[in-house]
């Protein structure tokens, strides 16, 4: 139960305590064991920092969540040594993350136009080099995502009182999160390097079962804090009474707002 005179809604400090431990957690999270030798190309590594990326998106939004995700990610890089030095990819690939918490916290918002015209300028950088209009087929599964969440999140955000649609709302989420940093990998990658169309095909079938993974365990963590959170807003005492004193206070600027000079405009028109 929250104490008397609890707020619902984080102070400005809360909020700022909870963007730092955000922070801390996503450049510890770096040192995780990344995915090694899934993609199927020599020497690429899955850094797990993308299901955070996704993460960070769903619980502060696309603004804040991307902010996060930079900040860590950009720690944990000038730590490396050597970071400066290294290739430009790998110096690109905290705005990756960055535009994977966008992506996600933008769903959460029900922002899904945002998204697809995301998705839309992704897919049109794919397709403008020569190896991605050899490989065309290459984001399948990112087509399939973005339409399957099209067409099945207009009935999951009409029971959002239901823990199981819920559970699926955020793995779409985070589904379409790590896709987004995935895409825009790629296309980096090609740019950047001389990748032959064949590498691409090799891992048609095995990308989507990596971003599926990162997906689930960032759907699993926010939807562990998100049902916390929820139950105890839910056990608050307060609860009713917040509800019903804005209710009134929304009356009462309602009757001296519009109702008064509805009466003051119908008094002058009886003069």
């Amino acid at each position: 139960m929250l104490p008397n005179g609890v707020k619902l809604w984080p102070k400005a400090n809360i909020k700022f305590t909870y963007l730092i431990f955000g922070i801390v957690l996503t450049y510890f999270s770096s040192y995780l064991p990344d995915l090694a030798g899934v993609v199927g190309i020599e020497g690429t590594r899955i850094s797990s920092i993308v299901a955070f990326g996704s993460l960070n998106g769903m619980l502060f939004g696309p603004f804040w969540g991307a902010l996060v995700s930079g900040t860590g990610m950009f720690m944990h890089e000038l730590n490396t040594p050597g970071y400066i030095s290294k290739n430009a990819f790998k110096m690109l690939s905290p705005f990756f993350i960055m535009l994977c918490s966008v992506v996600s916290g933008m769903i959460m918002q029900r922002q899904q136009r945002v998204v697809v015209s995301i998705y839309g300028a992704l897919l049109l950088l794919w397709l403008s080099q020569g190896v991605g209009r050899e490989a065309y087929y290459y984001p399948w599964f990112h087509l399939v995502a973005l339409m399957a969440f099209l067409v099945i999140g207009r009935y999951l955000t009409q029971s959002v009182h239901s823990k199981i649609y819920l559970f699926i709302y955020l793995f779409f989420a985070a589904l379409l999160g790590v896709l987004s940093d995935h895409l825009a990998g790629s296309i980096a990658y090609s740019y950047i390097y001389a990748i032959p169309a064949s590498a691409y095909s090799s891992v048609l079938m095995l990308y989507p079962i990596e971003r599926t993974m990162l997906a689930m365990a960032a759907a699993f963590t926010a939807f562990f804090f998100l049902s916390i959170y929820k139950d105890i807003v839910l056990c608050s005492e307060n609860l009713e009474d917040d509800v019903d004193r804005l209710r009134s206070k929304d009356l009462e600027e309602y009757l001296y707002c519009d109702v008064v000079r509805i009466i003051e405009n119908e008094e002058q028109k009886g003069r």
